[in-house]
């Protein structure tokens, strides 16, 4: 492809340094800016090289070319997958009115005009069913999925409107026909990019523009590639940002101008975007992000039944955040791995990956603008999020506009330490899981949440299965001994890298999984002594004994509400310096037996100061396990737990039986797509609040709490 380069002059950055001035009016500026280049001052690549060696040259500018396709394919991709539509189950009713409509013109053809009556009764209803599984299912696929149904069914229908069955001559030309037409679909939808790429070589569409006569590698630079187009309006596309080779690589933004283009601000390799980034479609608004998640898996083989030796890796996912949810969305790409794990003593496969930057955060180069300070109510004293007190029971802040290399941030006392990114939480899924499934349903969650950078997310992937069929096979596998201790080798590995305090939630049967191997993964955990309060600071602990953390790693307290404080360890030896800090343990849907869990709480307990369970009384997967296993189940319980002393156990049940938004009618799956509960999961992890604290969604009921929210039915009051 030929690229003309003109010298324009040098532009401001791309998102300017007026925060009030909305993605909308910068991309109508560039549309406006389109009409108004002066193309006088082109010329050829071959004229123009005025860089020495320690400069990119112009020449090397035309890598750009491999962006700019790469972006174009990203937008092409999504128009054709389609997107999701607000219909129950992706059921359209103009898609089945439309079959039926073309079936009864063909009943009228056959009956009234052809008069084809006797012996074609059983033609009748092939294609009456045919049309009316068509008219059901078409919706829910793509639009190249939705154009072979349709070529296939109008050569059928062809096939019996001219009552061909005994005209074999007609036999080829017909199949010949239809044949083509679906070459022909499948060559514009997967040979279109190609197409394009040589209709812009031919005719010269695209010109390359760029901001200087020089630049230095590295530094931030401006380039806009001008698309001609025949139907439609030039369009132009930008990027803005530091390049090595020619291409873009690091922390740069793209902007095209065309339907359905991208803004797409994020960490660009060797001119792709890898992600951590952001986007939002141009014209239609929808919002995508793309984050990194760490991962260990164990799982293989047939049906993902069988173990293998724990592999760890970092996985890059693109998530739908607003507007349209593209079908085939979220994507998963591997940054790095799944890699073995070849690490005898110590594992530090999770340190490497971090030291080598395969795990990178959104808001890792973004100054601190927001801190999120609350009230801990049974300590009496302040909790920061990503801050820890220098001194228990801290009960004053400060927090100051400050400057860091021209840009303002915030900066908080000498009283409070950063948490240096030493926390974690970690996702065990369910059943039914392989891992893409797993690294899918974890990144939602994590992209409607938008988690701080100093938490970092993990992924633990066991052999659970990919078959529904295969309840009793996971079920086994979940107590497995050789699959626990990948578990436990995993969660030290994350000790070893820094983590000393971890969040862990667990979905469905990934509950048994945890629970089962909790008395050999419980060795990576600091273990918890008991304190004794005052009196004033002793008013919600009637039910259970207070516990303080007995590890030597911190020092200094996490900012958390549970009513318990760290005090330095004084034990320096070798086997407790990558203890961790059991901050949370979640249960999502919990598939296991409510007895056990009583049996286990007095050990959960001594690691772990707060425990919460969600649990929907309208649960089908967990009804289905009551009916197999005849056993109550924490996922459908939603009462207070009474232990054999008659007491309540001090655990958070959260009732979500009125939530009726993005789930499906088996109640089982929700948590990483309803905005509430995300939101919830958000505050509890973040901000280390108590269910009787997030008075903000949860009401008190009894024993459970239940979230405030009107039906969806209702929409005026």
């Amino acid at each position: 492809m030929t690229l003309k380069i003109n010298k324009a002059d040098e532009r401001t950055h791309l998102l300017g340094n007026n925060p009030s001035q909305s993605t909308v009016n910068i991309i109508q500026d560039i549309k406006n800016e389109v009409d108004e280049v002066d193309d006088n001052g082109s010329s050829s690549i071959s004229m123009v090289n005025p860089l020495r060696e320690s400069m990119e040259t112009i020449e090397r500018a035309t890598e750009l070319e491999f962006t700019y396709w790469i972006m174009k394919k990203r937008q092409w991709s999504r128009i054709q997958r389609g997107t999701f539509t607000n219909e129950k189950r992706g059921f359209s009713i103009l898609w089945f009115l439309f079959f039926m409509i073309v079936y009864g013109v063909y009943l009228f053809l056959q009956i009234y005009h052809f008069e084809r009556i006797d012996g074609y009764i059983l033609e009748f209803i092939l294609m009456g069913f045919i049309s009316f599984s068509l008219g059901l299912l078409v919706p829910r696929f793509a639009i190249i999925v939705r154009i072979v149904f349709l070529e296939v069914y109008s050569t059928l229908y062809l096939f019996f409107i001219f009552n061909l069955y005994y005209e074999k001559q007609y036999y080829i030309p017909l199949i010949s026909l239809g044949s083509g037409v679906l070459v022909f679909s499948i060559i514009c939808f997967f040979v279109y990019p190609y197409i394009m790429r040589c209709i812009f070589s031919i005719t010269g569409a695209i010109t390359l523009n760029v901001d200087k006569d020089q630049w230095v590698r590295g530094e931030s630079n401006r380039f806009t590639i001008k698309q001609k187009n025949l139907f439609q309006k030039p369009s132009t596309c930008i990027y803005e940002g530091p390049l090595l080779d020619g291409r873009p690589h690091g922390i740069g933004t793209w902007m095209d101008t065309s339907y359905q283009g991208e803004l797409l601000t994020g960490f660009w390799e060797d001119g792709i975007p890898l992600g951590p980034f952001e986007s939002m479609e141009n014209d239609t608004r929808s919002l995508l992000v793309n984050l990194r998640i760490i991962y260990g898996t164990n799982g293989g083989g047939k049906s993902w039944l069988d173990r293998i030796p724990l592999n760890i890796g970092v996985a890059s996912i693109e998530c739908c955040v607003s507007g349209n949810f593209f079908k085939g969305y979220p994507k998963v790409s591997m940054i790095k791995g799944p890699d073995l794990c070849k690490c005898q003593n110590r594992c530090t496969c999770i340190q490497s990956l971090l030291d080598k930057k395969y795990y990178r955060h959104i808001d890792d180069d973004k100054t601190i603008t927001s801190i999120v300070v609350s009230l801990d109510k049974k300590m009496d004293a302040l909790a920061i999020s990503g801050f820890k007190p220098l001194h228990p029971k801290n009960k004053t802040v400060s927090i100051e506009i400050g400057r860091q290399e021209n840009v303002q941030k915030l900066i908080v006392d000498n009283n409070w330490i950063s948490s240096q990114s030493n926390e974690g939480i970690l996702f065990i899924h369910g059943y039914d899981h392989d891992l893409k499934d797993a690294l899918k349903r974890f990144a939602q969650f994590l992209a409607l949440g938008h988690f701080p950078n100093y938490i970092k997310p993990f992924v633990f992937n066991w052999p659970s299965s990919t078959s529904p069929l295969l309840y009793w096979c996971a079920h086994s596998v979940a107590s497995d001994n050789d699959n626990h201790r990948d578990l436990q080798k995993f969660i030290e590995s994350l000790g070893q890298s820094g983590i000393r305090n971890l969040h862990i939630m667990c979905h469905s049967m990934g509950t048994r999984f945890f629970l089962r191997s909790f008395s050999k993964i419980k060795k990576a955990f600091a273990k918890r002594k008991p304190i004794v309060y005052s009196s004033s600071n002793n008013n919600n602990s009637n039910n259970n004994e207070n516990f303080n953390n007995n590890n030597n790693n911190n020092d200094i307290s996490s900012s958390s509400n549970s009513g318990f404080v760290q005090q330095p360890e004084q034990d320096k030896s070798l086997k407790y310096i990558n203890k961790i800090n059991l901050t949370n343990l979640i249960f999502l849907n919990p598939d296991y037996e409510i007895n056990t869990f009583k049996n286990d709480y007095g050990e959960l307990r001594n690691y772990c100061p707060r425990i919460t369970v969600y649990a929907d009384h309208r649960d089908e997967a967990i009804k289905m396990a009551f009916r197999i296993t005849q056993k109550r189940n924490l996922g459908n319980n939603i009462f207070g737990i009474v232990d054999d002393d008659g007491g309540m156990l001090d655990v958070d049940i959260i009732d979500t039986g009125d939530l009726d938004s993005n789930m499906s009618e088996r109640h089982h799956s929700f948590f990483n797509i309803n905005r509430l509960m995300v939101d919830d999961l958000h505050d509890l992890i973040v901000t280390g609040k108590r269910a009787m604290d997030r008075t903000s969604r949860l009401k008190s009921v009894g024993d459970v709490f239940r979230f405030s929210i009107l039906p969806s039915t209702v929409v005026v009051v």
